[in-house]
């Protein structure tokens, strides 16, 4: 996607990247399904110094830590709230006025 170049020229695709995540998890089939992705999405993204950690404040990643240790379908929504409330109030205003947004625009017209 656009919103996803751009923030990968941010260097904050990964918050994106676990929303999407975070989406899929809810939607899980099933109990292993559901404790596999848990366990992926925490190292990948939560766990401090994950690959792709994304940023969160202490409280909320304790808590989602501490909720993923019995995961259900719930168990990301604080994390996942947090990052959506960045994304909407930081990134995607910045992504409003980027070259690449406004360059999107003009080939539109």
């Amino acid at each position: 996607s656009v919103f996803g170049a751009f923030l990968r020229t941010e260097f904050s695709e990964e918050n994106l990247q676990f929303y999407l995540a975070c989406e899929e998890y809810k939607h899980s089939s099933n109990n292993f399904s559901l404790h596999r992705r848990a366990k992926d999405i925490s190292t990948m993204y939560i766990q401090p110094g994950a690959p792709r950690e994304v940023n969160l404040d202490s409280k909320t990643r304790d808590q989602t830590l501490q909720l993923l240790q019995a995961p259900n379908h719930t168990s990301l929504l604080p994390a996942q709230k947090r990052i959506f409330s960045l994304l909407d109030t930081d990134c995607y205003p910045r992504f409003l006025q980027s070259n690449i947004y406004q360059t999107l625009l003009q080939e539109a017209e």
